[in-house]
């Protein structure tokens, strides 16, 4: 079949396009994912998966699987900076130091962060979606056109794998086609470039390490010598599996490093410091860069970008990937309320209001980690070489006068302030112009159930099963008392209107159990939600805090949230949805 309609279509069936037709389908939205390659890209990109996503991927049922084809962050939990993998340790960035850092990230999140090879990602994403009967996905095909009509939708013209030219009608598109795509400029979304902070090279090798990791098992390995100052990632050290990094920093960058006849093992085996036997598997050259679409929903309102369709940054930190996942597990909810009738348009112009502050300030610190680490490597480390040589094989006050150098890069590497931590404008900003702040604190997370915030993490016990906060909001919002909950469950009975909630009324472990409560059985909801005893929370479909509500007038106060935080007008849900 050539023609075909759907809900909404996506171009690009990367991460971020196959997230978009996930978190769709979760809503029972219909959607084609139309993809130029065939197979998936076999070359590694982006490893590190952070908590967010994670979190994102546990709601797609995927989470376990990524961990099992990845390596968990506890099994590589530091970063290390050596002359070479063979040559003197310089130092560490410890992530994961001891069990109680463990217990409190495992506190933070249901899930926690794990090294995953985007190519591995993309093919579990994609082989559970072929399973899915509410998406299409068309791989080998390439979108040639797209015409957009407020009044209709989307239709795209593409060329199959057999050359026969095709359509595909839908009310909203998504381009999900990475910087390169050429749809993008068809709906009018142009792009600024940043001037480029330089070039990386890539190679993908499989190579036993194990002689020289054992012991001091890291994500990152910073290689800092004369002849290779660049990154060995962990990508899979079961199976061997690594990628080896050198950037070129600056206008004075050495070509070679880029020369089609460049030994690739060769430069590995500097990196390593010893002799090793090593099989390259791919090489990749790329820009390393800032770019931004200068709007993410075109004229017509019909089509919008996401992932690095939207923003590109450096690779310092890995956010590009995950930024993207997320861009893709927002909008969903909103074309989701919008296509099902309970959600208003001005959800729709949300999505850049709210994401775009988080993937500006994400590509500000990637720049800042970019900028800070060519330093280290061009300046610092150098002269910290000299005192290393003198130091011959006795280096500790070397070593030692180095740390808090590196130090200085942890947020960098440890950044579930910027992952977990970041705010959206609460919907009753929607009118002002002042930014708002995104991230407080890079390095440290503090769960806050405020208007904006991620809702914190805690599990919950009902008579048959543990959920977590989030876990109530995959079907609509979820509003969360403390203590009775009489004048709140009255509230909800007498919502009226489009937008779909369910009240979760949550009582201490002290407290008779209920078939209309949960348990907070750790204490955790209570110590990071702190409500009042009139007080209620409540959480949008993407696990993000709506408002907080004092209780005064449960009725009216829940029915101007739900309608402001759905995009509605009080006239369109009439009299604020109350019977």
């Amino acid at each position: 079949m050539t023609d075909s309609r759907t809900e909404v279509a996506i171009v690009g069936g990367g991460p971020v396009g196959l997230a978009t037709a996930h978190a769709l389908a979760a809503h029972g939205i219909r959607s084609t994912v139309v993809e130029a390659r065939a197979t998936p890209a076999r070359h590694p990109r982006a490893t590190m998966v952070n908590a967010r996503t994670m979190e994102i991927l546990r709601r797609f049922g995927l989470a376990e699987a990524v961990r099992q084809a990845g390596v968990p962050i506890e099994d590589m939990p530091r970063v290390s900076f050596v002359r070479s993998l063979a040559g003197v340790h310089l130092g560490s960035i410890e992530l994961v130091p001891d069990a109680a850092t463990l217990m409190r990230m495992m506190a933070q999140s249901p899930v926690l962060p794990t090294i995953c090879p985007q190519h591995r990602l993309e093919r579990i994403l994609a082989d559970a979606l072929r399973a899915n009967p509410d998406v299409e996905l068309r791989t080998g095909t390439t979108v040639t056109d797209l015409v957009a009509d407020p009044d209709v939708g989307v239709r795209l013209t593409h060329r199959g794998p057999d050359g026969v030219v095709g359509h595909v009608e839908a009310r909203y598109a998504v381009l999900a086609e990475g910087l390169h795509g050429r749809i993008r400029s068809r709906a009018g979304l142009e792009v600024r470039h940043q001037p480029p902070l330089g070039r990386l090279l890539d190679v993908h090798f499989i190579g036993d390490l194990t002689p020289w990791i054992r012991g001091r098992e890291s994500a990152l390995y910073w290689i800092v010598n004369p002849r290779v100052n660049g990154v060995i990632i962990a990508v899979d050290p079961q199976r061997s599996e690594w990628l080896l990094e050198v950037p070129a920093l600056g206008d004075d960058a050495d070509e070679t490093l880029f020369a089609p006849d460049r030994d690739h093992a060769a430069l590995v085996a500097e990196a390593v410091g010893a002799s090793v036997r090593v099989e390259v598997r791919s090489v990749r050259t790329w820009t390393m860069g800032t770019t931004a679409a200068h709007r993410w929903r075109d004229g017509s309102g019909r089509v919008f970008v996401a992932g690095d369709a939207a923003h590109t940054f450096p690779p310092t930190g890995g956010f590009g990937m995950n930024t993207g996942i997320q861009d893709a597990h927002h909008l969903a909810w909103r074309l989701a309320a919008v296509l099902r009738g309970w959600g208003g348009t001005a959800l729709l112009d949300d999505y850049e209001r709210e994401r775009r502050p988080v993937a500006d300030f994400n590509a500000r610190q990637s720049e800042h980690n970019a900028l800070l680490m060519r330093d280290f490597l061009e300046h610092d480390a150098a002269s910290y070489a000299t005192a290393l040589a003198r130091a011959g094989d006795d280096a500790r006050d070397a070593v030692a006068a180095l740390a808090p150098m590196l130090e200085q890069h942890r947020p960098h590497f440890d950044f579930a302030g910027q992952a977990l931590g970041f705010r959206y404008p609460p919907a009753a900003t929607r009118a002002a112009d002042a930014p708002a702040e995104v991230v407080r604190d890079v390095v440290r997370y503090r769960p806050e159930a405020v208007p904006g915030a991620r809702a914190p993490h805690a599990w919950l016990d009902s008579a048959t099963r543990r959920a977590a906060v989030e876990d109530w909001t995959a079907n609509g919002f979820a509003l969360f008392t403390a203590g009775p909950a009489d004048r709140w469950q009255d509230a909800v009975r007498a919502w009226s209107g489009p937008v779909p909630v369910v009240l979760v009324a949550v009582t201490d472990a002290d407290s008779p159990a209920s078939a209309d409560t949960v348990v907070d059985t750790t204490g955790a909801f209570a110590d990071a939600y702190r409500l009042a005893p009139r007080e209620a929370v409540l959480v949008r479909p993407d696990g993000h805090v709506a408002d907080r509500l004092p209780g005064e007038d449960p009725e009216r106060e829940l029915a101007a949230a739900l309608t402001a935080a759905a995009g509605l007008s009080a006239t369109t849900v009439g009299r604020a949805g109350i019977r």
